[in-house]
């Protein structure tokens, strides 16, 4: 049995053909209806909204992700000049050692 229910979204009349679905697309504005006990009984399911969302929650992860990334090269980098400072350190203490030890400084 076919019923007539109004779009949340838009006030456009909507046929319902098949009584065993529980939502509906309104065919003019593309709102997901809902259809809560086969009743005119709608709720209005944005799903730009949603789909806007999730892609801001996934830009923020993205976002967080490359700082890290960038959060850690700058640690490898530290570590490299530290790791390199150290070497020259000791090559320059060994130089004045062994200067000290020939007499030259």
């Amino acid at each position: 049995m076919a019923r007539t229910v109004k779009c949340p979204g838009c006030g456009a009349d909507l046929t319902v053909k098949d009584d065993n679905r529980d939502f509906m697309f309104c065919e003019f504005c593309g709102t997901k209806v809902r259809l809560d006990d086969y009743q005119e009984t709608h709720r209005f399911v944005d799903e730009a909204r949603i789909q806007e969302s999730k892609d801001a929650k996934e830009l923020e992860l993205k976002k967080m992700e490359q700082e890290r990334w960038r959060t850690e090269d700058a640690n490898k980098t530290a570590a490299t000049y530290f790791k390199w400072l150290g070497i020259v350190i000791v090559i320059l203490v060994i130089a004045y050692i062994i200067c000290m030890g020939l007499g030259i400084a």
